[in-house]
């Protein structure tokens, strides 16, 4: 909630309303027919409550049970009401409105949609016309629903495919020697160097299925027709995906000849490629035989994966690892094995290279991993079988082992707002939702900081060193890190919220610490720029190029990168690393705080005083409809009033509903100061008119606006719902927030 103090003015010096980012939370435009019918969304209604709602509804705002005069009145009224039974009562739609709304539903079962004419249902249905299997019409509603999910996930790939099909990735070395000069007395000057490409590096990959006989020829007619049988209570087998990769590296040469300039000359001196396989074998855990369970238990938990080059040299590497919870209870730990062929089997073993991973807390895992480096046969096999005879032209390797602690960023968590059910204790009431928004303040601030570390300790016979990187989220806003997740999942549809606050800096700090001490280190920050886009600046010494300076694009796996070299190795200073490292980090906070975020304020209040100005305008044609309603159902709702009063049962005898300007009040009195006139509106008809079978009850997930009779007299503006009634003779009095639910008579009055 802002502050009038962050209250601004459009070009139309209108002033903005004091309210949330209405992009954060989405304005209800589209009518919620849960609660046009009053029912719950969670737990489901049943199909008796749904035809009750709405014959109850009928009894009210049927156009035969209305004078001529309200007949179109009531027609339009009926009609929503009509659409919501109609939508609510039929599982399928119903599982399609909760996940897509109305209008989801209203285009999946359009001619193009999932149920239309020319939607999957109908193509599934022609094609299990002959197997005998289930329409999509005549599903459960669970299995209704996975069937919708799976369309959808599908639908999704489809459109991301189409965005990006492989990954790929660009690199272009740029030699500005000049920029930062360091003269003989160390004194650090800034010139204007000559650009010139002196490396580039170009690499692609895409999966693609592991070409094995089933995914080349396929099955034979006869072959599913013999094993149909079998096949009809084994899952469907999992297909394998490869990865190809290519890349080529070099220089890039500026020749003359007789000192005219010529094109530039791309030298390649590293060309690769090769491709990449991994599996999980769990779904091959499968006891037969009598041994199988043995067996099988090599798979539980288990995946390999074999990686081999073809350029340079032919390369194989294979790996099997499988995780361990040796005490029930306890976290698993992951053992690794690999075997690497860099050279014949006949010239020397295989590289050997064991890791054992372990979560020591959530998101923070302790490894070790050791590699045997080149290993001559022994010199009985060198003798029987003639192994190792050539081994004298293999490079060799060193072993090493390295050990590393790795910590993630945290998951992204929420605290779940608390249910007021009492009002009996305002003090305690105040100091729990102090402690519950501190809670939450320091949660949301470590979700936006995400901090994660690595640090790797490296020993070899040749030497060794020490590795650290360390990563956060400078700056408030969205995660520059924060994967752009999928839509769709097994359980449901989560759609993305709109982008509307400001964009953090993902800062990553990487040092390495030689045995000879030397060192080096790449400071880098990447923001995300657009929906896919990714923008990032880098300042790093190295041992081969000196200071340099990076320059990242990246959408959608693909990245183009373009370092800098600003200054050779045998000049670097102190003061020249920290004028590479201050000096843009100091421009780009410049234009970040200067210039992009209150460019970016400055659009959002004018949208936001846009939005509410079109709100503002549809308030008198809402007023309207909600005059209507209450005028169609008054007369039902005084009967059913007055038979409650006969019997001391629960009697609305006055309700509000809009915007109270008054800040927090206390929650068992009426006290507060007065609201202005047109922001509060009289609904004690359509309260009462919700009472069934002497309670009332509004869910408080249930949009109180989008009830029958009610109407947003404050849009954007919170808004409180306040009830008095009368139970068993005594008066009471209720007052909830948006968001808040509503259950009368209230437990502590019925004491």
């Amino acid at each position: 909630m802002s502050t009038p103090a962050d209250q601004a003015y459009d070009d139309t010096d209108e002033p903005l309303p004091n309210h949330q980012d209405e992009s954060s939370t989405p304005y209800p435009t589209e009518t919620d027919y849960y609660a046009l019918l009053n029912l719950p969304r969670s737990p489901a209604p049943t199909e008796s409550q749904i035809r009750s709602a709405y014959r109850t509804l009928a009894l009210s705002f049927h156009p035969d049970k209305q004078p001529a005069q309200w007949h179109d009145a009531a027609g339009r009224h009926f009609a929503l009401i009509r659409a919501a039974y109609d939508t609510l009562v039929d599982p399928q739609k119903r599982a399609v409105y909760d996940l897509l709304g109305a209008e989801g539903v209203r285009a999946e079962w359009g001619p193009h949609g999932a149920m239309g004419v020319f939607g999957e249902a109908r193509k599934q249905e022609r094609e299990g016309k002959g197997k005998g299997e289930v329409g999509v019409r005549a599903m459960a509603p669970e299995e209704f629903r996975r069937w919708f999910l799976g369309v959808m996930r599908r639908r999704e790939r489809v459109a991301v495919n189409r965005l990006v099909q492989c990954r790929s990735s660009v690199s272009l070395g740029l030699d500005a020697a000049g920029l930062i000069i360091v003269d003989e007395d160390d004194e650090v000057y800034v010139g204007i160097p000559t650009l010139q490409t002196n490396a580039f590096s170009v690499g692609c990959s895409f999966k693609t299925p592991l070409p094995t006989p089933r995914v080349i020829f396929g099955e034979s007619e006869k072959e599913d027709e013999e094993d149909e049988s079998a096949e009809q209570d084994e899952e469907a087998p999992v297909e394998t995906d490869m990865v190809i990769s290519a890349s080529v590296k070099g220089q890039l040469r500026h020749l003359q000849r007789e000192g005219t300039p010529l094109p530039l000359l791309m030298v390649a001196n590293n060309i690769t490629l090769g491709a990449s396989i991994n599996r999980t074998l769990d779904d091959l855990a499968r006891p037969k035989g009598l041994f199988g369970e043995r067996f099988s238990s090599l798979f539980t938990n288990a995946g390999c994966a074999a990686n081999f080059l073809v350029l340079p040299a032919p390369i194989l590497q294979i790996a099997y690892a499988k995780a361990y919870t040796p005490i029930p209870g306890t976290r698993p730990f992951t053992v690794q094995t690999s075997a690497l062929f860099k050279n014949s089997p006949l010239k020397c073993m295989p590289t050997i290279g064991l890791q054992i991973t372990k979560a020591i807390a959530q998101r923070k895992t302790v490894f070790c991993s050791w590699s045997s480096g080149t290993l001559d046969w022994p010199y009985l096999f060198e003798r029987l079988f003639g192994l190792g005879a050539h081994a004298d032209d293999i490079s060799q390797e060193a072993s090493s082992f390295q050990l590393g602690y790795t910590s993630l960023p945290k998951l992204s968590r929420s605290l779940a707002t608390q249910d007021d059910e009492g009002d009996d204790a305002d003090d305690e009431e105040d100091e729990e939702d102090l402690a519950f928004e501190m809670a939450r303040n320091q949660l949301r601030a470590e979700d936006q900081a995400a901090e994660s570390w690595q640090t790797v300790a490296m020993a070899s016979p040749g030497g060794g060193g020490l590795s650290v990187t360390y990563s956060r989220n400078l700056f408030s806003g969205k995660a520059a890190n924060e994967a752009r997740r999928s839509e769709w999942s097994g359980e449901g549809h989560y759609p993305l919220p709109q982008e509307v606050e400001p964009r953090s800096v993902r800062l990553e700090i990487q040092t390495s610490l030689a045995a000879d001490l030397s060192l080096s280190w790449v400071v880098e920050g990447t923001r995300q720029v657009g929906e896919f886009t990714r923008m990032g600046l880098g300042v790093g010494l190295t041992d081969a190029q000196g200071l340099i300076m990076t320059f990242s694009w990246s959408r959608l796996g693909q990245k183009i990168q373009i370092p800098v070299k600003v200054c050779p190795l045998d000049s670097v200073t102190s003061d020249a690393s920290t004028l590479a490292l201050v000096a843009p980090w100091a421009l780009y906070c410049a234009v970040e705080f200067g210039i992009i975020r209150p460019r970016d304020r400055r659009n959002r209040r004018r949208a936001i005083a846009k939005r509410h100005r079109q709100l503002k305008k549809l308030i008198p044609k809402h007023r309207a409809d909600s005059l209507q309603a209450i005028e169609l159902m008054a007369e039902q709702t005084r009967r059913r009033q007055a038979r409650e009063e006969s019997q001391g049962g629960l009697v609305i005898t006055k309700a509000e509903y809009g915007h109270y300007p008054s800040g927090k009040k206390k929650r068992d009195s009426s006290e507060g100061t007065e609201p202005r006139p047109d922001e509060v509106v009289d609904v004690t008809i359509p309260v009462a008119a919700l009472i069934d079978r002497g309670q009332l009850v509004i869910a408080k997930d249930m949009v109180k606006f989008h009830i029958l009779g009610f109407y947003d007299p404050a849009p954007l503006l919170s808004k409180s719902l306040k009830i008095w009634y009368m139970y068993h003779g005594k008066e009471h009095f209720v007052e909830v927030r948006d968001g808040e639910g509503v259950a009368c008579p209230m437990r502590s009055h019925l004491i």
